[in-house]
């Protein structure tokens, strides 16, 4: 079940928002009576109830509004209790104080905004001794140490345990909470008001994970890179997990960059059967790997781990994904495995980072002439010669003869959507034009491409692709495509076109 926060100034306003929450499928609701800017008039408050509610009077240092007087906080209390709310959070230093009282049931939490305490097990055990229906620990994590020991707090606890990491390291908390006995999780309603970091909002939960669905029994995927909370990921996969009908669930980890192996450790017993693998540890992974396929091996890069048994085993659909693109554009793949229409065609690559690399060492290996083009001569000199390609200055790179032409940098990204990389002279009509952005899916660069009369291929292409591949390879299933590319285009909203 998904508790919804509503928090708002004016008691007209609460209402409303309360009333609007229960019509958009809200099961549970916690009014939060510290941030109305008078004292709370609960008879009007609780006249009418939309639907069950956690009533909470959150003092400043745990996170609220409230500075008045605590005796008075705590006499609020105990009339939301008398008038038979259906539960009341009381912080684990007032608990003893505010006796169990009609059928209103008592949430006894601890909250520290600084840090994730080493007695946190020692904080769980007290609170478990002052009467309550269920126990609440929310923290600020500082490390996936943090979070693992938070979250592992909740699945070992025999009475019924909401355990929170607040932030981003601690996000994936609020929705595998639900795997792990949390009988319910936190989210947002009004997208104005943010309550602690790392909460998503109600219909992000709803429909995006489908938390009502999720139970003891669900698989566990996970995208790590950081930052994380962009990615498109977990919506396409979650999207298509619920079409296909299988019971599996798929979330962002910020891992930091340099933490990867300890990260993972610290995280194995979450039992994960899977993993996507972004920005920075495409390079990083490859040595943890049992085994690897020979795209990997090839282009030192990895964006796809799929865990058998023990085994963690390497796969780059980056590669397959930018070459089916490509090959499709030029009218499908040759008439032999041996042959394909990227054969003798002119590529200038723009960029040479991790993409790049993938992208020229398929075009490469399909017999492409790759021309390298990037800000910093040396890093383009350094790819050229690993995969067999010729470079250019990129002060020259508008006058470099092409058959296709490829956006491997990250100019045109939102927000900065009126870049381009190329200027309006370099582009050749007739030739084929691929951007990897995908934020805008129509980008600056693709936008000029098609004035002068160019094919293009979008990002939004080459991702829909990948993580089709991806899909498979984590369920043994075909991959929904038109549900996914759907998804993605959702997902980029006002960003999608020019």
């Amino acid at each position: 079940m998904i508790c919804v926060l509503i928090g708002r100034g004016r008691h007209s306003s609460a209402i409303d928002e309360w009333e609007a929450a229960a019509a958009a499928g809200a099961e549970l609701v916690e009014v939060r009576a510290d941030c109305l800017r008078r004292d709370p008039d609960l008879k009007r408050l609780l006249a009418q109830r939309f639907t069950p509610l956690v009533f909470t009077m959150r003092r400043s240092i745990d996170g609220g509004l409230y500075r008045g007087d605590e005796e008075k906080r705590q006499r609020l209390i105990r009339e939301a209790i008398v008038l038979g709310v259906d539960y009341v959070d009381l912080e684990m230093d007032i608990a003893a104080k505010i006796p169990r009282f009609g059928k209103t049931k008592r949430i006894i939490s601890y909250h520290n905004l600084k840090r994730a305490p080493e007695d946190l097990a020692d904080i769980h055990a007290k609170c478990a001794e002052l009467n309550p229906d269920i126990i609440k620990i929310a923290v600020n994590a500082s490390s996936l140490a943090d979070v693992s020991r938070v979250l592992k707090i909740a699945a070992e606890s025999k009475i019924p345990t909401i355990a929170i990491a607040m932030g981003e390291l601690g996000a994936f908390t609020r929705v595998l909470g639900a795997k792990y006995g949390a009988p319910f999780t936190y989210a947002g309603f009004n997208p104005e008001r943010n309550f602690a970091p790392g909460m998503p909002m109600f219909m992000t939960l709803k429909k995006g994970y489908q938390y009502d669905l999720i139970d003891k029994e669900t698989e566990t995927y996970a995208v790590i890179g950081d930052p994380i909370g962009h990615s498109l990921s977990p919506a396409v996969h979650n999207a298509a997990f619920r079409h296909v009908g299988i019971n599996k669930v798929y979330v962002p980890i910020q891992v930091p960059a340099g933490r990867l192996k300890e990260s993972l450790e610290e995280l194995a017993w979450l039992n994960i059967r899977g993993y996507s693998v972004t920005i920075p540890h495409k390079e990083a992974i490859i040595p943890l790997l049992s085994k690897a396929d020979g795209a990997v091996e090839r282009i030192g890069s990895c964006n796809t781990v799929v865990l058998q048994g023990d085994e963690k085993i390497g796969h780059n659909t980056d590669y397959r994904a930018a070459m089916d693109s490509l090959e499709e554009a030029l009218g499908g793949p040759g008439a032999t495995e041996d042959v394909s229409p990227l054969l003798n065609k002119q590529v200038l690559i723009l960029g040479a980072g991790g993409v790049a690399r993938a992208i020229a060492s398929g075009l490469s290996r399909r017999g492409a002439g790759v021309i390298i083009t990037n800000r910093t001569d040396q890093r383009a000199t350094e790819l050229a010669q690993e995969v067999g390609a010729r470079t250019v200055a990129w002060s020259a790179r508008a006058g470099t003869s092409h058959d296709i032409l490829i956006n491997c940098t990250p100019v045109g990204m939102h927000p900065d959507v009126d870049d381009t990389p190329m200027p309006p002279a370099g582009y050749k009509q007739g030739a084929i034009v691929f951007d990897t952005v995908y934020h805008p899916e129509n980008t600056m660069f693709l936008k000029l491409a098609r004035e002068r009369g160019c094919t293009t291929i979008t990002g939004v292409d080459m991702f829909v692709r990948q993580a089709a591949l991806q899909f498979q390879m984590f369920t043994g299933r075909d991959a929904p495509v038109d549900l996914m590319r759907e998804v993605v285009k959702r997902q980029l909203g006002p960003h999608r076109d020019y």
